[in-house]
């Protein structure tokens, strides 16, 4: 790090170095089947290099995630619908953020990864749902039940889609698994609400 506490490139070089070699790892077997020697091995790098940076495989993993979640975050706030109306371009700015991410999204969305990636995710999509409820149903008063059989449906069912469409190498395109998405979540609401 230089002065200003920024890293430099040498740095940045070896985090990324590090990051995509503990995501090829995890291609091949779960997080907590993985060490520091070997992932050190693989990427070229001294263990007490990589001990600088982290102080462990999953510090690394952590702060992987954490990086994504910032990123997909950004992501989910600047597309934010006003309206129900709005809600097929929101999805469509989540689904390609998950395109343009796919290896890591399949990493993050297999066996090999941690549980605390599918808790933040599904946390992610439950307070989305939340929101996605109100701007639907403003005049509606919220029975409470409703709403949480609502979120729990969407959530998993969300959060399963998205696997499959990883599994299946993204067959359908942004746009189009979008408006399948979206589909299912404005059909669920309105049917909570009967």
């Amino acid at each position: 790090m230089n002065k200003s506490g920024n890293e430099n490139r040498s740095v940045r070089n070896t985090k990324k170095k590090l990051q995509d070699g503990l995501l090829t790892l995890m291609q091949e077997k779960p997080i907590n089947n993985i060490t520091v020697k070997e992932l050190t091995n693989l990427v070229d790098i001294n263990r007490g290099t990589f001990y600088f940076h982290y102080s462990d495989v999953f510090d690394l993993l952590y702060q992987i995630e954490d990086d994504f979640f910032m990123k997909f975050n950004n992501v989910l706030n600047a597309a934010t619908p006003k309206d129900d109306a709005a809600a097929y371009p929101y999805l469509k700015a989540i689904f390609t953020f998950l395109a343009e991410n796919q290896q890591m999204c399949r990493i993050f969305f297999s066996a090999n990864c941690d549980m605390r990636f599918f808790n933040k995710i599904k946390q992610l999509v439950e307070d989305r749902c939340c929101y996605l409820w109100e701007i639907s149903t403003p005049d509606e008063p919220t029975d409470e039940k409703r709403l949480q059989l609502y979120v729990s449906f969407i959530r998993n069912g969300c959060v399963g889609i998205i696997q499959k469409w990883l599994d299946d190498g993204l067959e359908e395109t942004p746009e189009e698994i979008s408006q399948i998405v979206g589909n299912i979540i404005t059909s669920s609401i309105k049917l909570c609400m009967s």
